[in-house]
This record gives structure tokens, sequence and C-alpha cells, in this order.
């Protein structure tokens, strides 16, 4: 079971001064003493920048709760922003040879497969689909998700089955079958890995939290 404490004193303090605190920090690290310097960086197409922002885009919480994702998600794009900077002062190689072009495929293949996570994937047959190779594709997901293909495919479906568990009154049996598994201990076993909690438990707290 994961327990979690917040001291409200500390927390408070955070929330209240630190948007004003990292103000003053940037100011400081972009203000041009001499006023005669012009900055701008142009860097390259982002798609890990271009997600951070579409996730932006979709906040759909209000007050306190909304504030700190949206708070969360700029501090994530100017950080990567600044070390893409950094990257290209340091003339650092790109990460990867795959074209923009390539990265965009990839980037429709994983959303493709988080709209529909029960469907039977293969490495060979996104290849296929894609017209990539399949080097490529293993490229491509590990440089935009830190995850090999099938290790993305396993991510999705068990983000959709803590999704089903927590809103819907669906069996575990039947959440594996949903989401394209066939053995409910293996699908148990990855679970508790990733969540550190077993399907089962996770349900009984859900149900005791909606009982409450």
């Amino acid at each position: 079971m994961m327990k979690t404490q917040i001291i409200r004193r500390q927390f408070l303090k955070q929330r209240l001064n630190n948007v004003e605190e990292l103000n003053r920090k940037l100011y400081e690290v972009f203000l041009d003493t001499d006023h005669e310097n012009t900055f701008a960086f142009y860097g390259s197409y982002n798609l890990k920048i271009a997600d951070k922002i579409g996730v932006l885009r979709k906040v759909k919480s209000k007050g306190m709760i909304r504030i700190m994702q949206i708070q969360g998600l700029v501090y994530q794009i100017l950080s990567m922003h600044i070390l893409g900077h950094d990257k290209v002062l340091k003339h650092k190689k790109p990460p990867t040879t795959l074209l923009r072009r390539e990265l965009k495929i990839v980037r429709e293949i994983a959303n493709k497969i988080v709209k529909d996570v029960s469907k039977n994937y293969s490495l060979e047959q996104l290849s296929r689909d894609s017209g990539l190779s399949q080097a490529k594709l293993q490229e491509g997901f590990k440089l935009l998700y830190t995850k090999t293909v099938t290790e993305y495919i396993r991510h999705a479906r068990l983000e959709h089955a803590r999704d089903y568990i927590n809103t819907t009154e669906m069996s575990i049996s039947e959440i594996v079958y949903t989401i394209g598994f066939s053995s409910r201990s293996y699908f148990s076993k990855i679970f508790k890995d990733k969540y550190d909690i077993s399907p089962s438990e996770f349900k009984e707290n859900v149900v005791a939290r909606i009982s409450a």
C-alpha cells in the first residue's frame, strides 16, 4: 500500500514562493546588462516538446490542480528548451539519424497504439505499415519515449488497465482481455512491477475509496 504525506506548512511555502523565486532566477539568467544584445534561439523541431505542449493544451482541471499541472508542464518545456540550447552550444551531434518526417511517423504509430491497445501489434507489421525499418522504429521509440516498441505497447496497455480499474466496474479478467493480454497472471505480474501494487489490491483500494 502506498502512503502519501504532505507537510502543509512546507507545501504552502513552496506553492506561494517558488514562482516568484523562479522568475527572479530566470531574469538573472536572461538579463542583458548592456542592453545591446538581441537573443533568439531557433532549435530543431522537438517532438518531445510538442508532446508536452499538446498535454498543456488539454489540461481540464480547475483551481489549484490546474495551476499545479500547468506550472509543472511549463517548467518541463522551459527546461527542455534550455537543454536543447546547451547542446547546440556544445556542438553535440544529433542523438538520432532519423529525419523529421520519420520521427513524425514514429509519433503517429505511438498514437495509434494508444488509441487501440487491444490490437495484436508486432514490430514486423508496424514496420511494414509505416514504411520504416524495424531498426528505425526502435531508434525512434527509444528517442521519443525511452522505450522499445514492445515496452511502449506494454506501457500503453498498463496505463489503460489502470484507468479501467479506476473508472469502470469491469472485472480484472475483463480488463485483461480488453487491453489485449491473454494471461491474467502475466498481466498481474507486470502491473505490480510497474505500480508496486497488484491489480486486485488496486481495485480494492478504488472500491474502498468510493464507498468511504
